[in-house]
């Protein structure tokens, strides 16, 4: 019999939804939180709408994908208890005095389009994503499907603990917008341990297969998006081009430069253009372009680094063709250090689970997550923090649409995930 966790996996693996898109995922959580005996924070008890500097969706499209949700099987109380802001919280307050500790599983997908391809099992067990342009192919759906496993597995030990359990399942992960808006909100100010999950990440330099565990990650890159204008000025390329400025130029002289900014001597740095459109037809100077500029530094003083030569490539270009530029920054994500101390409770909670047969002390992320603006804020009032890596194996690496996992995976980390909070909280 298919355990209950992955069959919740598959249903959130079917309906994926980008980040702040996430009304159906929203709504069928807090659906079968209730249905366990919880009572679940929904839209703007959970976000804070003032952390939301940058384009949210607009009114128009909040209510489209509310009716999308609803026409994918989630009930209209609990879309409409979104506010239009997804995310759900819930505590389990055992009514004892105890520390606080704070769980974090995303539930936002990435923008790719899912093959219907025969051989791969979300296609031929029918599972596979309904919504175009859209697929969990980060296993945030298996993260999602730990978070409501633990929810229910801590209700059944409830008399066990002392203190309170927070579960936050978090919207908009992969843009790193969620976590500040939680975070604003005061739901960590109270916690004294924080863990985030995470499938398939590298233990020993390799992706960690089935079976094995790293109890935490202290590589996390400082990480800044920046969504760049570039603003010039539409003319006849024959008839008067000494009229126009062209942003698309601009725009590329930009792009290769910021791909060609010098390593750093004290640590890991990276810069990318992800994207990059501009002009209007063939036959007119381009009036404008667009681009998003990722930049991540192993620490501060990289970052800030990579900032002040992004920002002298974009001064540079844009007055070399006569032109200005206006930016969106979408914020920053700092690095962050899982504690030795909690990572310790993770080791001996995975010796107590007999599906992992491997487990490193310390694994890697390979980049970022804003989990580490949760870990950040728990740290800095005092409390440890630490950010576990899942081995599962896959048939494809993370950010690849032809990503599936190994489902054993899914209740072996529910299982380990109540053995460190009965640790935390006996």
């Amino acid at each position: 019999m298919m355990n209950k966790f992955v069959k919740y996996r598959r249903e959130f693996h079917q309906y994926p939804e980008l980040g702040w898109r996430e009304m159906r995922t929203s709504a069928r959580i807090a659906e079968i939180l209730e249905e366990m005996g919880y009572k679940c924070l929904m839209g703007t008890d959970v976000i804070n709408e003032s952390s939301l500097t940058f384009e949210m969706l607009s009114d128009e499209e909040k209510e489209t994908e509310k009716k999308r949700a609803i026409a994918q099987g989630a009930k209209s109380e609990y879309v409409s208890r979104t506010e239009g802001y997804p995310g759900v919280i819930v505590e389990l307050d055992t009514g004892k005095k105890g520390p606080v500790t704070a769980l974090r599983f995303d539930i936002d997908c990435l923008p790719y389009q899912e093959p219907e391809k025969p051989g791969f099992r979300p296609f031929d067990e029918g599972f596979i994503s309904c919504n175009s342009g859209s697929v969990h192919a980060c296993g945030h759906d298996a993260h999602t499907a730990i978070g409501l496993g633990i929810a229910e597995k801590l209700l059944e030990k409830k008399e066990y603990f002392k203190g309170k359990v927070k579960i936050i399942f978090q919207p908009a992960e992969e843009r790193y917008h969620g976590a500040q808006a939680i975070v604003d909100k005061g739901h960590l100010d109270d916690a004294d341990n924080f863990i985030a999950v995470h499938m398939a990440l590298t233990g020993d330099g390799h992706p960690l297969p089935s079976n094995t565990i790293c109890c935490g990650c202290k590589d996390f890159l400082s990480d800044c998006q920046l969504d760049v204008t570039f603003h010039g000025r539409a003319a006849h390329p024959c008839g008067a081009s000494q009229e126009g400025k062209n942003a698309l130029l601009a725009a590329c002289t930009a792009a290769m430069n910021v791909h060609a900014i010098a390593p750093h001597e004290a640590g890991f740095c990276r810069v990318n253009v992800g994207v990059l459109n501009a002009g209007v037809v063939a036959n007119t100077i381009a009036p404008n372009a667009f681009m998003s500029i990722e930049y991540r530094g192993q620490n501060q003083d990289i970052s800030n680094y990579a900032r002040k030569r992004v920002f002298d490539i974009l001064d540079g270009a844009t007055k070399a063709y006569d032109m200005e530029y206006t930016y969106e920054d979408l914020g920053e994500i700092p690095a962050a250090q899982s504690d030795d101390a909690i990572m310790e409770v993770v080791q001996r909670a995975a010796e107590k689970t007999p599906w992992f047969e491997k487990i490193y002390f310390e694994g890697s992320v390979g980049g970022t997550d804003d989990a580490s603006v949760m870990m950040k804020k728990v740290q800095e009032n005092g409390g440890i923090a630490t950010y576990i890596g899942i081995g599962t194996d896959t048939t494809q690496p993370l950010h690849n649409a032809e990503f599936d996992l190994d489902e054993d995976s899914i209740p072996a980390a529910i299982e380990m995930l109540i053995h460190a909070v009965e640790e935390l909280h006996s």
